[in-house]
């Protein structure tokens, strides 16, 4: 009778468990969600791993320039694309915004979305330990999830660079 009781009780556990393995990427996108809605920049901590994601990003960035350096024949143009480069740094801390998360996969500059645009996210699984949050709009731009122990948290910010 006990030897049941413990089966059932680690049966019932290990479900509890995998409940929530399958559950936590969608509480995590409402927790961001609501964070980006209430611009609460210390919520978003806790779901975005910031330093992670500007440096990704900026090299994103820096590779696309390079690359529309190389395809460009005018050496003014590409003097141009140089000095563009030194603006990486402003347009990462723009969208590492509240208003530039909002504005993700919307086609609209941060800070002209509105805020409610998140609630219009959607989440896809990648694999057992990434997921992928999209504007139902724009399935291409969005935010990589990882998971880190329990827990999921923002690693990448993903956009068409073309």
């Amino acid at each position: 009778m006990r030897h049941r009781f413990l089966v059932g009780v680690l049966a019932l556990g290990l479900l509890a468990l995998a409940g929530y393995g399958f559950l936590a990427p969608f509480l995590t996108l409402r927790g961001l969600a609501a964070a980006v809605e209430r611009k609460e920049v210390q919520a978003l901590e806790r779901y975005v791993d910031f330093p992670r994601v500007r440096e990704a990003l900026k090299a994103d960035l820096s590779a696309s320039l390079m690359k529309e350096m190389q395809n460009e024949e005018n050496p003014f143009a590409a003097l141009g694309l140089l000095f563009t480069a030194g603006m990486v740094n402003v347009l990462v801390d723009a969208l590492l915004t509240p208003e530039g998360l909002a504005s993700l996969g919307t086609g609209k500059e941060p800070g002209q979305a509105s805020l409610e645009e998140v609630r219009n996210w959607r989440l896809r699984y990648l694999g057992l330990s990434r997921a992928f949050i999209y504007h139902k709009d724009d399935p291409r731009s969005g935010l990589v999830l990882e998971r880190q122990g329990l827990r999921w948290r923002v690693v990448r910010l993903q956009m068409p660079l073309d």
